[in-house]
């Protein structure tokens, strides 16, 4: 752990394109309210592209049987995204040493990228 109580960190950059196969074959890990959160506004597939490299890094910060089905990106108007977990991705993440897990979403036109860090707070 660093002096900012940061565990681990990932990040996670893909191409906007692998959004569109996945939903087509239905086996996605988006939740129902990701789904309609993207599909509301502009660009839906850029908006999933950028959730689904964060579900990703923090699956893989996890680790364990830990999968990107397991975390859900949320957002409320005027404030940054959040990862809720499931209840085994947080024992995971007790596990790992930390009570906390961040998260940044990025996208441009053709890629999207997520940094997911673990801290443990003061």
């Amino acid at each position: 752990m660093d002096e900012d109580g940061v565990v681990a960190s990932a990040l996670e950059v893909l191409e906007i394109s692998e959004v569109a196969p996945l939903l087509a074959g239905g086996g996605h890990p988006f939740s129902a309210e990701e789904l309609a959160f993207a599909h509301a506004r502009s660009d839906p597939e850029r908006r999933l592209a950028a959730r689904l490299a964060a579900k990703r890094a923090a699956a893989r910060l996890l680790g364990g049987d830990v999968s990107p089905a397991d975390v859900e990106v949320r957002r409320q108007a005027g404030s940054p995204p959040r990862l809720r977990l499931s209840p085994r991705a947080e024992a995971r993440l007790r596990e790992r040493g930390a009570d906390e897990i961040l998260v940044s979403l990025t996208h441009e036109r053709r890629h999207a990228a997520a940094a997911v860090l673990l801290r443990r707070a003061r």
